[in-house]
């Protein structure tokens, strides 16, 4: 139970109450006493604990002058234990930082990180609801993780994300040490690493993807028609550039820019400024094509001019601090998890090759992992991504097979061997079918 130490404020307020009948203990070390306040004839508790300033004060819960004591008497002790032991009394609420975190970050929401942490802050006040920061240790943080997991929609969260978790949590800490809340952050539970290949679409299931768009949007129903041309560009923006969901969904069309090639100067590229979890950057789009594609959803703005329903009903032209991914009022879409499971689903690629659902971050996926098979410089992905060279080892280092093809497929020819000279006999020798394997048919072969 949170304590109280007494201070001027809550004296004086404790001072104008009158006493009705008040008993003391251990030579006035423990006052119990009964308030003129209140209606219900309570006893509340007054502690001075031998070494530690001030007093504690606390209600009984209780109107029995025998139990009341019991609850003073055991919080007498268990104070006096934790001043001898060096500990400090009136540690603050962990729910009261919280929500002074909340009020001295929230204006600054528009930042992607900043919102994310208030998110987490939020989920975090039912849990350590009563908490004080005396109470904060290894054991406490794991429970929290325990908790997190069995609000969860699939009551497992997986250890990258409870390692985002923790990072945002440990910022709160140090905020709070900062603050003068906490001492020292305390230790947290290990979490084991996930190696796991991230979900993306090799050549082939990308193909069959892309192949279904134009049936996607052919055949749909008139009234879908706007909502499927907009999800079938957005999946082809996200192939080709890379950005994550929450920075194409503030992307707007003031953010796009070309930009040329001093090797092939009449091609124009294409730029964006997006805004996501690491701050603002600018990301050079993977192809000259993807001009095209946000081509069509500009078309697809300029019919919504004529849309009584439209936010640009009867305007000149689309507005260059509009979204770029939005529905007929101009807002932007939140989501398009719902059309792209069933995009999938339709196409047939809903998972991969190791049974893992792919979901739209395996767009984002399939984009570092083409530009790694070819052959673009880590260091300049990972700037135009807005990652480190760290996470793209550690999830899409396996592509780095495929572009070391040259180096990985020398071989030595053999010696031939003398005709006095008997051939050992080999250990795998029925893995072999007919007889020699004949090296040049054998050797592996890049895969497209």
């Amino acid at each position: 139970m949170p304590i109280d130490l007494v201070g001027r404020a809550s004296a004086q307020k404790r001072s104008s109450a009158k006493v009705l009948e008040a008993k003391t203990f251990r030579d006035g070390a423990i006052y119990l006493y009964r308030r003129s306040d209140y209606k219900k004839p309570t006893w509340f508790i007054r502690l001075k604990i031998p070494g530690a300033k001030g007093y504690i004060w606390q209600s009984s819960k209780t109107t029995e002058e025998h139990a009341a004591y019991k609850v003073a008497d055991d919080l007498f002790n268990k104070s006096l234990v934790k001043v001898l032991g060096g500990g400090k009394l009136g540690s603050k609420k962990i729910t009261d930082a919280l929500n002074s975190y909340i009020r001295r970050f929230e204006s600054e929401q528009s930042r992607l990180s900043i919102k994310y942490k208030i998110f987490l802050a939020k989920r975090l006040m039912p849990i350590f609801q009563g908490k004080t920061f005396e109470d904060l240790d290894t054991a406490l943080i794991s429970k929290m993780v325990t908790e997190l997991n069995q609000a969860s929609s699939k009551e497992k969260l997986s250890p990258n994300t409870i390692k985002r978790i923790f990072a945002d949590f440990r910022t709160f800490l140090n905020w709070c040490v900062e603050e003068g809340y906490l001492p020292k952050v305390p230790t947290f539970p290990k979490v084991k690493a996930e190696q796991s290949r991230r979900p993306h679409f090799d050549i082939n299931d990308y193909r069959k993807l892309t192949r279904h768009l134009r049936e996607y949007v052919k055949h749909a129903n008139p009234a879908v028609v706007r909502d499927r041309t907009l999800v079938m560009n957005y999946v082809l923006i996200l192939a080709n550039t890379g950005i994550r969901v929450g920075e194409a969904r503030t992307l707007k069309w003031r953010d796009l820019r070309p930009i040329y090639s001093p090797e092939e100067p009449s091609v124009i590229n294409l730029a964006l400024t997006v805004n996501g979890k690491t701050g603002k950057r600018e990301v050079v789009a993977g192809k000259a094509e993807v001009k095209g594609y946000f081509a069509r959803i500009l078309e697809l703005r300029k019919l919504d001019i004529t849309n009584p329903k439209s936010d640009l009903f009867e305007k000149k032209d689309v507005p260059s601090d509009s979204y770029v991914f939005c529905g007929v009022d101009g807002k932007p879409i939140n989501s398009f998890k719902k059309s792209f499971i069933t995009l999938l689903t339709e196409a047939k690629v809903l998972t991969d090759s190791y049974g893992q659902r792919r979901s739209i971050y395996s767009l984002r996926h399939t984009y570092a992992t083409a530009r790694l098979q070819e052959g673009v410089n880590q260091y300049i992905l990972a700037k135009n991504m807005g990652t480190s060279v760290a996470m793209l080892e550690a999830f899409y280092g396996h592509t780095s097979n495929v572009t070391s093809v040259d180096e990985l497929t020398k071989f030595t020819p053999k010696k031939k061997k003398s005709a006095g000279e008997k051939k050992p006999k080999e250990a795998f020798a029925w893995l072999k079918d007919d007889g020699e394997a004949n090296s040049e048919d054998t050797s592996p072969q890049p895969q497209s």
